[in-house]
């Protein structure tokens, strides 16, 4: 995760940037009368950031990919570099889309495992494949006994050999899985699987429903799943009849589907992206000057102030950390709970009117009750109340990672008095 960090801030940049900045739907945009820029000059932009975006988050997963398998590799003394481009060709084996190719020659692949929509697939593939290396390739051809170069001409010949049996065999696993993901069956059913709970936390109107739905989608963000770059659409009908009924009666109280998950997600449980990480970035900040942590925090604040917060849970890391999973996937729910107790007494109206792209995530709230000052009151105590729950769970972070650098640091001191 750290090493792919800057690969990942460098994208999330580009699409929080573009969406925010450059789109006529975008919340800079339109504030900043951004429209007077020659639309020659916004498309050259819209090129260059969306270029940007697609070949890093894009194709993440090949850069993620060959890491694993290259540090796996390396753990047990094995080629980490003929690990990793085994791995980035097993990962292209698998992504090819060969029965839906175009009549004019072309490469065609599933996007679902080149991006960040499976990181937890692709990095079980890294490490398999490093882990093949490790049982198939002897460690004395990279790390030779008499101090000789790795690098030298024999040496490489020798481990380009030495490489060919766990070649053969990851291309082969690569082929089988290729083969059942080009069934139309397969392939649906588990890339509608994020998508359907998605859909069912937006559009349905029981607040159960939207709860199990929310808590799913959570979960498979932490588990490198889901689209943690993306946002809930704050559409579909339901959310346009509360729309036409606030419209023509003037006011966003009333409206027909009070607790629709939609607008409760993103107004009030989506500050700075899924798992409230802006209310995560505020404790660190608050409480971890000069760490790690505070460095990511410093760099992150600006993408996840406009909900755009995929280098923050790569670079902390919060993915697959075991000590944030509980505030990253219940917080959110908290705060839906909240939210309709305030509804259902009138402490705050729904959220029925659109926002624009980008929008602050404490904002949104605001905005979506056309301008209700008790609901920017209420979306404030509430991301006061996250700051404070992240605490706890930050300051253990912190602890663990200071044990971890003295335990480095041991092993160096060790190493020097050998």
């Amino acid at each position: 995760m750290i090493i792919i960090f800057p690969i990942v801030f460098i994208g999330t940049m580009a699409k929080m940037i573009l969406k925010t900045f450059f789109k006529p739907d975008g919340f800079i945009y339109n504030i900043a009368f951004l429209d007077r820029i020659p639309q020659s000059v916004l498309r050259l932009i819209d090129f260059m950031l969306t270029s940007i975006g697609q070949l890093t988050l894009g194709i993440l997963g090949v850069y993620i990919v060959y890491i694993a398998a290259d540090l796996t590799a390396k753990l047990y003394q094995r080629d980490g570099k003929f690990a990793g481009i085994t791995a980035i060709l097993t990962l292209l084996l698998m992504a090819y889309r060969y029965d839906k190719l175009p009549s004019s020659p072309s490469f065609n692949f599933y996007q679902r495992l080149l991006n960040g929509n499976s990181l937890l697939f692709v990095l079980a593939l890294g490490y398999g494949i490093g882990q093949f290396y490790r049982v198939l390739t002897p460690s004395q051809i990279t790390f030779p006994q008499n101090g000789s170069n790795p690098n030298s001409l024999r040496l490489l010949q020798k481990r380009a050999f030495s490489s060919i049996l766990p070649l053969i065999i990851s291309i082969s696993f690569g082929v089988v899985v290729a083969i059942f993901l080009n069934s139309n069956t397969i392939y649906h059913a588990w890339f509608n699987s994020y998508s359907s709970l998605v859909s069912a936390a937006q559009e349905h109107r029981q607040l159960w429903l939207t709860l199990l739905a929310s808590i799913g989608i959570t979960l498979m963000d932490w588990l490198g799943l889901g689209v943690p770059y993306s946002t809930m659409a704050m559409s579909g009908e339901s959310f346009t009849v509360n729309l036409n009924y606030a419209l023509a009666h003037g006011t966003p109280w009333n409206v027909p589907y009070k607790y629709l998950g939609s607008s409760l997600y993103n107004s009030f449980a989506n500050f700075g992206g899924d798992g409230l990480i802006l209310a995560l970035i505020v404790a660190i900040l608050l409480t971890s000057n000069g760490s790690y942590m505070h460095r990511i925090a410093r760099w992150t604040v600006l993408p996840t102030l406009f909900n755009s917060n995929y280098a923050t849970i790569i670079g902390l890391p919060v993915l697959f950390n075991p000590l944030f999973i509980l505030p990253f996937i219940f917080l959110p729910i908290i705060n839906i709970l909240l939210t309709s107790l305030a509804i259902a007494i009138h402490i705050i109206p729904s959220t029925p009117y659109p926002v624009l792209q980008g929008t602050p995530g404490p904002l949104i709230g605001f905005l979506g009750t056309n301008g209700n000052w008790g609901t920017l009151i209420f979306t404030l105590i509430l991301l006061l109340l996250d700051i404070v729950a992240y605490l706890p769970f930050v300051k253990l972070a912190l602890k663990v990672e200071y044990r971890l650098t003295l335990e480095e640091e041991d092993v160096v001191s060790h190493g020097k008095n050998n």
